[in-house]
C-alpha cells in the first residue's frame, strides 16, 4: 500500500491536498493548501512535505511554477482511507437527499431512476447493472395438463419468484407422456443455473424418445426463453456531468469515453465481477477510455441474484461521499427493485 512509504504528517498533507483540488479543479500551491486546511505546520514545513510527496510518485507540478497535481497514486491513497474519520454529518445529508428522491420513483423503470438519482446526486455518470437471474438455480420442474392440447409448465427456482409458463401442445398429449417428460426435465436439469439450462438444455436431451420428441421440443423452447436475458441490463445517466468536468475538456477524451458508456456489453461485464464495495482509479483499468477516470461501485442481492450501482467520474472525485453515497443505494436497492 502507498501509505507505508508516508510518514504521518505526509498522510495527513497528501489527504488535505487531495481534498482541496477535488474541490478547486486546479493545482494546488502550499499558501493555497495552507488557507483552505487547518494545518499544524509552517509554510516551509509544507513546501519541503510536497516536495517529498512528489518524490514518492504521489504529486507532480504541471511546469514549475504552478502548484501540484495529485497523481493516481494518491487518489488510491485517498479512496483507501475514504471511510476513515468520515464527516457523519455530512453523509446524513447525502443520504436524505437520497431518500427524498427515492420517493419518486416510480416501480416502471426503477434501474434507469436510480442511475439518474446517483449520477445528480455525485455530480458524475450515475451507473445500474440491474440484477442478471442466470447464475439462480433451477429447483424443480413440473409439467401439468391444463386442457386439451395445453399445458402449464411450473418453473421453482432456489430464490425468487415460481414461474409459470403456458405450452400450446396443438393436440392431446396422453398423461402418461406428460408424466415421463416432467421427470425427465427434473433429472437432467434441477438444480443447474438459467444460464446453464439455457446453454445445454438441447445437448441433454440430444437422446430423447421418439414418441417424446415434438412435447419436449416445445417445452425446451419455452425454457430457453425463460432463461434467455431480457434486453439491456445496464443503466446510464449524467453523461452532462462528464462533459462539465475539466478534464474531459479534451474531445478525444470524451469520445473515447462515451464510446464505452455506447458499448454496454463490455461496460456491463467489467461491473458484474465486480462484488462488494470496489474502487477502481485511473490505470487500473483495462479499457483504454476509462484511463482519466475513477469508478466506485457497491453490489447488492435480490432473490439470489446480483445487481450493482455505481458511479463513473474523473479520478479527481470526492471519494469519501461517492463510497457513501453508493454503498447506501446498494443497501437500500433489493427493497426497491424486488
Amino acid at each position: 500500500m502507498p501509505g507505508e512509504l508516508l510518514t504521518p504528517r505526509e498522510e495527513t498533507v497528501l489527504a488535505a491536498l487531495v481534498r482541496v483540488h477535488v474541490e478547486v479543479g486546479s493545482p494546488v500551491a502550499s499558501a493555497g493548501l495552507l488557507e483552505r486546511e487547518s494545518l499544524e505546520a509552517s509554510p516551509a514545513t509544507i513546501r519541503k512535505i510536497l516536495v517529498s510527496l512528489e518524490e514518492k510518485g504521489f504529486l507532480r507540478q504541471p511546469h514549475t511554477s504552478a502548484g501540484r497535481l495529485p497523481t493516481n497514486r494518491a487518489y488510491r491513497f485517498y479512496a483507501s482511507h475514504a471511510l476513515d474519520g468520515q464527516d457523519l454529518t455530512h453523509i446524513g445529508v447525502l443520504r436524505r437527499q437520497l431518500e427524498a428522491r427515492l420517493q419518486q420513483v416510480t416501480a416502471d423503470e426503477i434501474h434507469g431512476q436510480l442511475a439518474g438519482i446517483i449520477g445528480d446526486l455525485s455530480m458524475q455518470l450515475g451507473l445500474v447493472l440491474a440484477p442478471g437471474f442466470e447464475q439462480v438455480r433451477l429447483q424443480q420442474l413440473q409439467l401439468m395438463r391444463l386442457a386439451e392440447g395445453r399445458l402449464l409448465l411450473v418453473v421453482s427456482l432456489e430464490t425468487g419468484p415460481v414461474q409459470s409458463l403456458v405450452i400450446e401442445v396443438g393436440s392431446s398429449v396422453d398423461p402418461g407422456e406428460v408424466v415421463g417428460v416432467s421427470t425427465r426435465l427434473n433429472e437432467r436439469l434441477a438444480g443447474l443455473t438459467l444460464a446453464q439450462v439455457r446453454e445445454t438444455v438441447r445437448e441433454r436431451f440430444g437422446d430423447m424418445a421418439r414418441g417424446q420428441q415434438d412435447l419436449l421440443r416445445q417445452v425446451i423452447e419455452q425454457l430457453e426463453s425463460m432463461a434467455s436475458p431480457a434486453g439491456p441490463a445496464l443503466h446510464v445517466a449524467g453523461a452532462r456531468h462528464i462533459c462539465e468536468q475539466p478534464e474531459f475538456r479534451d474531445a478525444l477524451d470524451v469520445a473515447e469515453l462515451m464510446d464505452l458508456v455506447e458499448h454496454r456489453d463490455e461496460l456491463a461485464g467489467l461491473l458484474s465481477d465486480r462484488e462488494g464495495v470496489v474502487v477502481t482509479i485511473g490505470e487500473e483499468h483495462d479499457p483504454q477510455g476509462l484511463r482519466l477516470c475513477g469508478l466506485v461501485t457497491a453490489s447488492y442481492e435480490v432473490n439470489g441474484a446480483i445487481g450493482v450501482i455505481g458511479v463513473m467520474g474523473p479520478a479527481r472525485m470526492p471519494y469519501d461521499r461517492v463510497m457513501a453515497l453508493v454503498n447506501y443505494t446498494a443497501s437500500r436497492a433489493p427493497e426497491l427493485v424486488s
